[in-house]
């Protein structure tokens, strides 16, 4: 069995020092180019646009709130901005709810990108639908000349 002492640490060799340093700034720019990268494809992401009126709303809604309480009157006052800014009611009191369920947990009301991007993923199904209907249609179209064709061969009209 061996005994440990306190006072001994491994260090490297006189040569080896540079090269541990040069490895540390190689794994630091390597770090450096992978934060940048992900920071250009977080700007890219879909998701909700910082200029989107559903944060600008969220804002007054945090103001507005009175601990985790929204008075009726100050709901309706917030309802007519939601409904001036292009807002829908719907989304408008679900702005509302969120807000008022992180008030209640007591979250950070600052940050709320994350529980609102529900209402920016709405709005990608409708380009996904329009594509998957020309994709059903140019496979109808053409399993139906397909299917002439090997009535024609069959018939010998070829």
């Amino acid at each position: 069995m061996s005994t440990m002492h306190a006072n001994l640490r491994l260090e490297p060799a006189d040569g080896d020092r540079a090269e541990v340093g040069l490895r540390a700034r190689r794994e630091l720019e390597s770090a450096r180019r992978r934060i940048a990268l992900e920071n250009r494809l977080a700007s890219t992401a879909p998701g909700l646009d910082p200029k989107a009126p559903h944060l600008a709303f969220a804002g007054r809604v945090a103001n507005a709130l009175e601990g985790v309480v929204l008075p009726p009157e100050r709901r309706e006052e917030l309802l007519r901005f939601a409904r001036s800014a292009g807002l829908r009611e719907f989304d408008a009191s679900l702005v509302i709810a969120v807000m008022q369920d992180r008030a209640r947990r007591g979250e950070s009301i600052e940050d709320i990108t994350g529980p609102l991007d529900v209402l920016a993923a709405g709005r990608t199904p409708v380009f996904r639908h329009g594509f998957q209907v020309v994709r059903f249609g140019l496979a109808a179209g053409l399993a139906i000349g397909l299917a002439t064709l090997a009535v024609r061969w069959l018939v010998g009209a070829v």
